[in-house]
């Protein structure tokens, strides 16, 4: 069965096609901001047009991964939202969970709620902890609700009634009682969106939802129509933020779970190409126009985690934004990609990012209405981007354009323009570098011991210099590098997250009530996974839970025994495995009793595997040479230009060099050495 994967960028939007015969074409596009679908219909249709005869188009099935998400909260883009809870927490979203990022700023800040305190409603009901009901939901108080959000227009509400993640019953009147006065209403209900306890966390998982959901079930619909107009009618798969697949139906309900699509896809991709190139645990540096993610991956699978932060007050102060109870491979983010923005701090110092040109006006080289220096106009001043060999020479780029922009800066720092594109490369270089060692450190990993897998449009032009700053010895650059997060939807299973928060004490452990829970999850996964096409019978589930001893804040989260084993052994394994975790993280156990808060599944289908050996032509892989700009050296230096694809399986080359293909470049400076394995990927030995 042939497919077709796009992932969504902010500068440009990259696809791979995997046709019938096995063969795989990749292809790019500038991204379209103002719409983002433009793009995804204009690469899909080339893609056809070029490639009909190899392709049954009546079985293709088509993937995704999008910025959609992301972009409607960071740029506060979504729609106009309510909320309901229960009476007398209307300010939650304000009053937060009492947490301060730094304790001794006084003039500490948050970012505004996505919904504001006019459009917070409170509902009069209660449920307590146990389960009783200490007042009965008024349906007369919803009715009144649900008639002030119409008046409003307020097309999407979210709900979060205390202890709903046990006891949804309230919740679930609730929404029917907002779609029987108002049919057309989106509800998010936090029972559905966040069944998990702490009741922020629970509510702003449940908002960005509510937020985000009119403008993703748009943007799959129109997709969905556009894609039957050609003959497409299977539903498109999208990529979830812990790395799996799931149907537009889910993925339109559930938005939220899609915010980190893109760069999971990519964390997915790197897992694989490390392992083809036979490296077990990996650093994966994705780098594309907009942004650069880090993520380590040991043992061959990206580390997936229970929550994540997005839209922080102050970039990287962990608790300064919204906090998301969603699973997602864990990985971090840089505001520095090709079209970052450099200019002239405050204290007359080189700054670059977190602004970007992205893909309108972008980099002043595409000569779009961009005229600020960017690190694309940098790397091209630097001789590490070609001008006529840009995304296979069928995007232009102006060097005149990028050496005016960046003039003028180096004029304003009263430096020359070698030295100011060479500052501009050099400290994003260094802001990823010391990101990276900070990322590793906290997982306890030492990052010299890791080899890099670069990807992105920018990645492997970036790749070498990072490398040498880290202590990396070993870069392995795939091919369709530029592309990876879209090979990255080719590979990854169909699959589906799910949680329940359902406190167990180990001293008081009930098999009955646990394999009733697991079944439940099983059923709602098997049904997520199934409508996706994927057989019953060949889903996979993986249980694990999130646990911690008796009177702690947080949990750990620690694989579930086999439950077919005898209670004894289950529970002598299960503290094993949560007492071996806990004092690997934190170097000692406690005496104290130990308690089970919130339950997970992962019901998955099987994984894919896209290979492609490497069949170099019997050709010169020489294409040219140029100038480049080399620290080692000191100065600019004439240098080989090599065609990727053209390079001999195993033989050595030394550097300096630089090596194309269509949708990136990766530079290798003097102390490199490098080779194309029998799978096509580029690797780089630094001495």
């Amino acid at each position: 069965m042939a497919k077709l994967a796009f992932d969504t960028g902010g500068t440009f939007t990259d696809f791979a096609l995997l046709d019938d015969n096995g063969d795989l074409h990749l292809h790019k596009v500038l991204s379209t901001p103002k719409n983002p679908a433009e793009a995804v219909v204009q690469g899909v249709s080339e893609l056809l047009e070029e490639f009909s005869g190899s392709i049954a188009i009546d079985n293709l099935q088509v993937l995704g991964a999008t910025t959609v998400v992301t972009n409607a909260v960071l740029e506060r883009k979504g729609v106009e939202t309510g909320f309901v809870t229960t009476d007398g927490f209307q300010d939650m979203l304000r009053i937060r969970n009492e947490g301060r990022y730094d304790l001794y700023d006084l003039n500490i800040k948050y970012p505004d709620p996505l919904v504001t305190r006019a459009n917070s409603f409170g509902a009069a009901e209660r449920i307590a902890a146990d389960g009783s009901v200490m007042t009965e939901l008024k349906e007369e108080t919803v009715r009144e609700i649900a008639g002030r959000l119409k008046e409003k227009g307020i097309r999407s509400v979210a709900v979060c009634l205390l202890h709903a993640y046990k006891y949804p019953q309230h919740e679930q009147r609730v929404a029917a009682l907002l779609r029987e006065e108002d049919p057309d209403i989106f509800v998010s209900l936090s029972s559905e969106v966040c069944p998990e306890v702490r009741e922020f966390d629970r509510a702003s998982t449940t908002v960005v939802n509510a937020y985000t959901r009119p403008q993703m079930a748009g943007h799959v619909a129109h997709l969905q129509r556009e894609f039957a107009k050609k003959g497409i009618d299977r539903q498109v798969l999208w990529m979830t933020s812990s790395g799996g697949l799931v149907p537009s139906r889910r993925a339109a309900e559930l938005p939220v779970r899609l915010i980190e699509s893109g760069p999971a896809a990519g964390a997915v991709a790197a897992a694989e190409f490390g392992r083809i190139a036979g490296e077990g645990s990996v650093l994966s540096f994705d780098m594309g126009g907009t942004t650069a993610k880090l993520c380590l991956i040991p043992n061959g699978e990206p580390t997936v985690g229970t929550d994540l932060e997005v839209a922080h007050y102050q970039r990287f102060r962990k608790g300064s934004g919204f906090p998301l109870k969603i699973q997602s491979i864990q990985m971090i983010e840089i505001g520095a990609g090709g079209g970052s923005i450099a200019a002239k701090n405050p204290l007359g110092l080189l700054d670059v990012g977190p602004r970007s040109a992205g893909a309108l006006p972008g980099p002043a080289a595409y000569q779009r209405g961009g005229n600020e220096p960017t690190v694309t106009d940098a790397d091209i001043l630097l001789g590490y981007m070609g001008t006529e060999s840009f995304v296979g020479g069928s995007f232009k780029v102006s060097r005149e354009a990028a050496l005016e922009a960046v003039a003028k800066l180096a004029k304003s720092l009263d430096v020359s323009v070698d030295r100011c594109a060479w500052g501009i490369h050099d400290l994003v270089n260094e802001s990823m570098s010391k990101a990276a060692a900070m990322h590793a450190t906290d997982l306890g990993v030492d990052p010299r011991s890791l080899p890099m897998v670069a990807f992105g449009g920018a990645g492997p032009v970036h790749a070498y210099g990072i490398a040498r700053k880290l202590g990396i010895k070993r870069v392995i650059c795939p091919t369709g590098a530029g592309v990876t997060s879209a090979i990255g939807l080719l590979i990854a299973p169909v699959a589906v997250d799910l949680s329940a928060s359902h406190p167990m004490a180990v001293d008081a452990w009930d098999m009955e009530a646990m394999n009733r829970l697991l079944a439940d999850l099983a059923a709602q996964g098997a049904e997520v996974v199934a409508a996706a096409g994927v057989v019953k019978e060949t889903i996979t589930n993986r249980y694990t839970v999130d646990m911690r001893y008796v009177g702690q804040g947080h949990e750990i989260t620690v694989a579930l025994p086999e439950r077919g084993l005898p209670r004894e052994e289950f529970l002598k394994q299960l503290l094993d495995n949560f007492s071996r975790l806990y004092r690997e993280l934190f170097g000692r156990t406690v005496a104290a009793s130990v308690e089970v808060i919130t339950w997970r599944l992962r019901a998955s289908g099987e994984k894919d595997q896209v290979t492609r050996p490497h069949e170099a032509e019997v050709a010169d892989a020489r294409k040219g040479s140029r100038q480049v700009y080399f620290q080692e050296i000191g100065s600019f230096t004439e240098t080989l230009v090599y065609d990727h694809y053209k390079l001999p399986v195993q033989q050595a080359i030394t550097g300096p060099a630089i090596v194309e293909q269509r949708e990136s470049t990766a530079v290798v400076g003097p102390g490199g050495i490098f080779h194309a394995d029998a799978s096509g990927n580029l690797v780089i030995n630094i001495q």
